[in-house]
């Protein structure tokens, strides 16, 4: 950054303290690569400005012009964008958790586009190459046409959004809130919906194929804070740890809920209600369910891998096709290690469940009650009764 740019920087500050000092007005001003903290460009005028490759926390952006703006990979944590106009700024692969949007313009142009490719969305393996926009508020923006291939927004705050005919594929709103959000026209194919509050939303002539957890009649049954929870959680799975909390619903009622497609690996369920909910399809490894109330819960072709169910109640669960063989350990490095952690269903109870094609490979199933259980339409190689 020019030793001039810097000059402005601080005289802007003064204009909007009134100062004296002047108004920040430098079209295709550069930026780029720059990393300094709590930057003050409320209502600096920026069209076309680059900022790509730039780190700045509490930038405060707010009513600032910046037309056609470059974001691309620029780290931006609890930036403030309020009021701001987007219209036509990039933002491929940034990085905006706890941003700020509301009222921001977005209209047109290509905006966070992290283009992950057909294959990763199909997938939706959780690990998004897309802008991150976890638990960011872009209430009220207006986002038409615009596209979010691809992004993070879990447990972002999207009420009254308006994004009619916008590229939303592979989206993970895992938790948003998206009341009364105009999706009419949007492109859905793939995106996730879980958890979401879709109360009032729009959805005339949008693409919802092969959506997943695209329930808007439940909004009424779901929690804030759980649905919260469920999305700090899937941030937390996505970043490894990093960003957002491990979810603990121990001895919560989480009935009427759909945990399905869900990655809440390692999430603590103990003494839980999840009666009739389903997990299907769902990734669950090293999820601890002991004492869970499970009666009739949907867990086919989950993934279960190293869970504790010990005590739970699991009658007439549907487990056909899920995998709860042994998990493998990891290092810091995330690599194995060569050791395994099997599940375990001390003492549970599994009467009349449904097994065909479960894996039961290494589990502790001493003292379960499998009474009605056809255990030969499962693999239970090594398994301990």
């Amino acid at each position: 950054m020019s030793r001039d740019l810097i000059e402005a920087l601080k005289s802007h500050v003064l204009w909007l303290h009134n100062r004296g000092g002047h108004r920040l007005d430098q079209p295709w001003a550069d930026f780029a690569g720059v990393s300094f903290s709590r930057a003050n460009l409320h209502r600096a005028r920026l069209p076309g400005a680059r900022f790509d490759h730039t780190e700045i926390d509490n930038a405060d952006f707010s009513d600032a012009d910046l037309f056609a703006a470059n974001f691309d990979n620029a780290k931006l944590h609890a930036a403030n964008f309020r009021g701001t106009d987007l219209r036509g700024a990039s933002f491929k692969n940034a990085v905006l958790a706890e941003a700020d949007f509301t009222g921001a313009r977005l209209t047109g142009g290509v905006l966070f586009d992290g283009r992950p490719g057909p294959d990763r969305m199909q997938a939706q393996t959780g690990r998004h190459r897309g802008v991150d926009l976890r638990n960011a508020d872009v209430s009220g923006a207006q986002g038409v046409a615009t596209s979010f291939k691809g992004a993070l927004l879990a447990g972002a705050k999207l009420r009254g959004i308006d994004l009619s005919n916008a590229d939303l594929r592979g989206v993970d709103f895992t938790g948003a809130d998206l009341t009364g959000a105009n999706l009419s026209g949007a492109d859905l194919t793939a995106a996730v919906l879980s958890a979401a509050d879709l109360t009032d939303i729009l959805t005339k002539d949008a693409n919802l194929g092969s959506t997943i957890g695209f329930l808007p009649d439940a909004a009424d049954r779901l929690d804030p804070d759980l649905r919260r929870m469920i999305a700090r959680h899937c941030t937390w799975a996505q970043t490894f740890g990093a960003k957002g909390e491990q979810a603990n619903f121990t001895a919560k009622d989480l009935r009427g809920f759909t945990l399905a497609s869900l990655d809440l690996s390692a999430a603590v369920f103990k003494d839980a209600n999840l009666s009739g909910v389903s997990l299907k399809g769902g990734s669950f490894p090293l999820c601890d369910f002991s004492g869970a109330m499970m009666t009739g819960c949907d867990l086919a072709k989950a993934n279960l891998r190293g869970c504790a169910f010990k005590r739970a109640q699991l009658d007439d669960a549907d487990l056909s096709g899920a995998d709860i063989g042994a998990a493998e350990i990891l290092n810091i490095e995330r690599k194995p290690t060569g050791r395994t952690w099997p599940a375990n269903f001390l003492g549970a109870s599994l009467k009349n469940a449904r097994v065909e094609g479960t894996r039961f490979d290494g589990a502790n199933m001493i003292g379960a009650d499998l009474g009605g259980v056809d255990l030969k339409a499962a693999s239970t190689l090594e398994t301990r009764f």
